[in-house]
């Protein structure tokens, strides 16, 4: 009896082994979590995030859901003579908000949190009416500054990849702000707040390169060769007042740029139709864009900057030396659903 029980105890042994040897790897795994709701109220899309989160290493264990839905407060603000959102741009925002918090609600949420950005802070209306869309949809919303919104795309983005996080460089253009973020030297964040992004950037090639009044025309297309290359070195010459050390950092051959938003994701992969994108490659896939109508170019509301966006990501790319840059399908909700101080 003796003799059959010892095997049996040895392979308890083992077993309990194993599983104190494996726990500290796989706790996150372990772990129930919360499932968290995260809003980011972009400038030009605003997009949900559902995801279980384990809230002591505070990591996504799994995402749940994600969904976009374009509503562009920023375009909306700069036709505006009085600096504030008007109540067509408001009601479609609300009605978005409505919208993905009753999808988030049936994944029984801890809550549902936003993050709004630059269109927000701009806006002289964009406090009270943060406020409104709390008191009609329950979402509290937070009106974030470039430093923190650069600090969310970055946590969002190593929250995904392997990258170390001092070989890392996160780039995220918005409708209103743009954001290249890395650490310092003594590990710190430090945030570089772009000279321009894709609504102020389109505007400013129907102003200083087409010569017309962006206050009445709201699409540069079709755009010849000759004003896309003017706009590429537009970009490049704007790229040029970038943070000396994030510039020698970018080309640092151990370093990842890291691209993310709805600006990549939606207006550059598929244009390239993959996610690591290459300079040249799309310098020759946009400039097949010349001459193209918002008809022609079929995407809808998104039209007016479906050329615009891509000369001032290749710019960019160029003004920088960026041979190539990785995007990745997160953005500020990814960011905020891990962030402590929300979910306190």
């Amino acid at each position: 009896m003796k003799r059959k029980s010892l095997p049996i105890f040895i392979a308890l042994l083992l077993g309990i082994v194993l599983i104190l040897f494996y726990l500290p790897a796989n706790r996150a795994l372990l772990s129930k979590g919360e499932v968290r709701a995260a809003i980011d109220i972009g400038s030009g899309a605003t997009n949900l995030k559902v995801a279980k989160v384990d809230p002591v290493t505070n990591k996504i264990l799994v995402q749940l859901y994600e969904k976009s839905i374009p509503v562009p407060y920023q375009k909306h603000l700069e036709q505006s003579t009085n600096e504030t959102f008007d109540r067509a741009v408001m009601d479609q925002g609300l009605h978005a908000i409505k919208g993905l918090k009753e999808i988030a609600d049936t994944y029984q949420v801890k809550k549902v949190i936003a993050v709004a950005t630059a269109a927000f802070r701009q806006a002289k209306n964009g406090e009270s009416f943060a406020r409104e869309i709390e008191n009609e949809t329950g979402v509290q919303v937070r009106i974030i500054n470039q430093d923190d919104e650069g600090i969310l795309a970055f946590r969002a983005a190593l929250a995904v990849t392997p990258v170390k996080p001092e070989q890392a460089v996160t780039w995220d253009i918005g409708g209103g702000s743009m954001q290249l973020t890395t650490l310092s030297n003594e590990g710190t964040y430090l945030v570089e707040k772009g000279k321009t992004a894709s609504i102020p950037f389109k505007n400013a090639v129907i102003e200083k390169i087409e010569h017309k009044d962006n206050k009445t025309v709201t699409t540069p297309n079709p755009m010849s060769v000759d004003e896309m290359k003017a706009a590429i070195d537009y970009a490049s010459e704007l790229a040029g007042g970038t943070d000396a050390f994030i510039k020698n950092k970018i080309v640092d051959p151990n370093v990842q740029v890291l691209a993310v938003g709805s600006l990549f994701n939606y207006g550059i992969v598929p244009l390239v139709d993959h996610r690591t994108v290459k300079q040249a490659e799309l310098e020759n896939r946009v400039m097949k864009l010349a001459g193209k109508t918002d008809a022609e170019l079929q995407g809808g509301a998104l039209s007016e900057i479906a050329v615009t966006n891509p000369l001032l990501v290749l710019g960019y790319m160029k003004g920088l030396h960026i041979d190539k840059v990785e995007v990745l399908s997160v953005n500020n909700a990814d960011g905020a659903l891990t962030y402590p101080a929300y979910w306190q």
